[in-house]
């Protein structure tokens, strides 16, 4: 998940996608979109119908064998689930896990139905930033889902359920979401005695942009009790100020563009930033973007992760 490139909010949101796959391209958050499953069958003969994100009902005789993923995310769930066999193309974003990245790559940003119709597919997994190409892959007859990113971390596990009912990988997909839950619950159960977390300021990137909290990336900071700075933001990647953040006063800051030269010595830099409780006492911290900005299995190691940061003493 290479990082959305960080100059405006539509490099933002390649970010996001690269790193994270969480934005459409726009600062405006998408409506709550729940892809519902319908009817779902036990063997490869019973037809599974699902409606995706935008209504569109589609209907499976047999679990798909030939799938294209313009999504990391769903790129992560599919091989997490033992469905990576039938995957045939992904976008160049989805570089995990290693057998992904060498399948054949199809354009994030720009996708090309011609060449998604000449990798003879039986379904197309397009995400929010494909949302205006949707239309067109279908002119040609091509079967796609849209999918758009999910908006909480719920909304993660749900997903991962509904790619085990279209795959024919319910199992193992039950299986996956089960062992995530237990993880991300034993978390929540040791910040049980916790009423109060630090503020947090989760920089996506030194224009400033960060996650509110109806997004699944603020949905981590809100499992392990953190008040993230962005609270009543407008949009679902808001760009703040400078002088909002040093406002805010978080007490921990976590960079998600430490590869990009995010670093506690380049805040101690910032005009006015040294007054802030995190820059004072140190408490900057790198977090992975691959895992943490992108919707997929991984989202549990991103919860313990910032757990960790936010609680050491908690999690030794």
């Amino acid at each position: 998940m290479g990082p959305l490139i960080l100059m405006a909010i539509g490099l933002i949101a390649m970010l996001l996608v690269a790193c994270g796959d969480t934005a459409d391209g726009t600062s405006t958050a998408s409506p709550t979109a729940t892809v519902a499953v319908e009817a779902t069958g036990t063997t490869e003969a019973t037809p599974i119908t699902v409606t995706d994100s935008d209504g569109f009902v589609l209907e499976f005789a047999a679990p798909p064998e030939r799938i294209i993923s313009f999504s990391p995310g769903a790129t992560e769930i599919l091989f997490a689930i033992g469905a990576g066999d039938q995957v045939i193309a992904v976008d160049e974003f989805s570089d995990y896990p290693a057998a992904a990245v060498a399948l054949e790559h199809v354009s994030y940003s720009e996708p090309d139905p011609e060449q998604a119709l000449g990798l003879d597919p039986d379904l197309v997994i397009l995400a929010t930033r494909q949302q205006e190409s949707v239309e067109q892959f279908r002119s040609l007859d091509l079967r796609v889902l849209f999918n758009r990113e999910p908006e909480s971390v719920q909304a993660v596990l749900d997903n991962i359920l509904l790619f085990g009912q279209i795959t024919g990988h319910e199992a193992e997909a039950a299986a996956l979401v089960a062992e995530m839950t237990d993880r991300i619950e034993a978390v929540t159960s040791a910040l049980a005695s916790i009423t109060t977390g630090p503020t947090v300021f989760y920089e996506l990137s030194d224009g400033l942009y960060t996650v509110a909290p109806d997004t699944f990336i603020g949905g981590t900071l809100a499992l392990v009790k953190a008040k993230n700075i962005a609270e009543g933001a407008e949009t679902a990647f808001p760009q703040l100020t400078a002088e909002a953040v040093i406002e805010a006063n978080p007490a921990v800051v976590l960079l998600a563009d430490a590869e990009f030269g995010g670093s506690l010595e380049a805040l101690q830099a910032r005009p006015g930033w040294d007054v802030i409780d995190a820059v004072v006492n140190e408490r900057v911290y790198p977090v992975d973007p691959d895992i943490g900005n992108r919707p997929g299995p991984r989202i549990a190691d991103a919860i313990e992760q910032i757990a960790k940061l936010l609680y050491p003493e908690l999690f030794p």
